[in-house]
């Protein structure tokens, strides 16, 4: 946001250099602002080029001079709040006389390509700026503890945010929110609970922090006793289903089912491949639960039909044996369905349809 409204404001020569994509015209961008003569104007231009340093060209030591050179030149700025906050964060990493600038950019480089890097080479360039004696080797640990966790390694993130917290008694806390987190998001709640119980709570911002925390815990918990329970049901209505097939197939002496599709599924498929075929089409992200909620619903039509129309050609009432399967059809679709948006994560999703509408 400040980077966007440093854009909108400064000269458009020196803007228009920054908005390439090409590495070599950026640099040479960069450098024009670098040369430019000091007006109050310049200040967005120099913070747009220090940024620009950071993210793409991955030179945090440049960056750093041209941050300084805000403080220094145009400390009266509406960007030199920023500037600072960003200078006295590289000038930890860097050192007092850019003594790791080759760390800082190698971090910079491998936060651009996590990507696109396999982990174990990730993990292994990783914990080798992490070994290293520099001031963001803690920063590069935490980094990389997040990024397991964005990609759902759970038991490699976990113990990462442990030894954190064992290395860097002064990131402790960092570390345990991360761990507390991770931990909610693996079902691992014992764990999760013993973390919550070390982060710090002295201030209001602190006691906001864990009690989200213990919501959250409090949610997963829930979703995963749900979890559970969908499964047992739907466990339920299947054999239930089943057994009435088997049932059905042995009233009178054996008579196997018919094969051809009953008359529900046959009114059901259609709707249920457009449903599913309009939901990957438009690349939602229920697509997948609705897959399974259809290709269930589809095994519970087909199980009733054929066991009705069995029935049927037995000469026997249906009555009393339709009503049982439309209330196990409908436990076991609201079972699937439970555990598709439980497994698909989609349950803030949901909530946040219900409480805010479609939009």
């Amino acid at each position: 946001m400040v980077l966007a409204t440093a854009v909108a404001s400064a000269e458009p020569s020196l803007l228009d250099g920054l908005a390439t994509e090409d590495p070599q015209a950026l640099a040479a961008a960069v450098t024009a602002i670098e040369h430019a003569p000091t007006t109050p104007d310049l200040a967005d231009a120099l913070f747009g080029a220090a940024r620009a340093c950071e993210d793409r060209l991955l030179d945090p030591a440049r960056a750093l001079v041209l941050y300084e050179r805000i403080l220094a030149e145009l400390p009266e700025t509406r960007v030199a709040q920023a500037a600072s906050r960003r200078a006295e964060q590289l000038r930890a990493e860097l050192g007092p006389h850019h003594e790791h600038a080759h760390e800082a950019a190698a971090f910079a480089q491998l936060i651009a390509a996590a990507d696109t890097l396999p982990t174990d080479e990730l993990l292994r360039r990783a914990d080798a700026l992490a070994a290293a004696p520099w001031p963001g080797a803690p920063d590069v640990a935490l980094w990389t503890a997040e990024v397991l966790r964005r990609q759902r390694r759970f038991s490699l993130a976990l113990p990462r945010y442990a030894e954190i917290v064992r290395r860097w008694p002064e990131r402790a806390a960092s570390a345990r929110l991360g761990g507390a987190g991770t931990a909610i998001e693996a079902h691992d709640w014992a764990l999760a609970e013993q973390l919550i119980d070390t982060l710090p709570a002295a201030d209001p911002a602190d006691r906001l922090i864990r009690d989200n925390l213990v919501a959250d815990l409090d949610s997963g918990r829930r979703a995963a006793r749900g979890y559970l329970v969908a499964w047992i049901a739907l466990g339920l209505a299947v054999l239930g289903l089943l057994g009435s097939l088997v049932e059905a197939s042995l009233r009178g002496g054996w008579r196997r089912p018919s094969l051809r599709p009953p008359t529900e599924v046959m009114f059901l498929a259609p709707v249920a491949v457009v449903l599913v075929v309009i939901a990957f089409a438009a690349r939602a992200v229920v697509a997948p639960a609705v897959a399974q909620i259809s290709i269930a619903g589809i095994v519970f039509a087909w199980l009733s039909g054929t066991t009705l129309d069995l029935l049927r050609a037995r000469g026997r009432g249906v009555r009393i044996r339709s009503i049982v399967h439309a209330l196990a059809c409908g436990a076991g679709a609201i079972a699937i369905g439970y555990i598709a948006i439980v497994h698909g994560e989609l349950l803030e999703l949901l909530a946040e349809t219900v409480q805010a509408g479609p939009g």
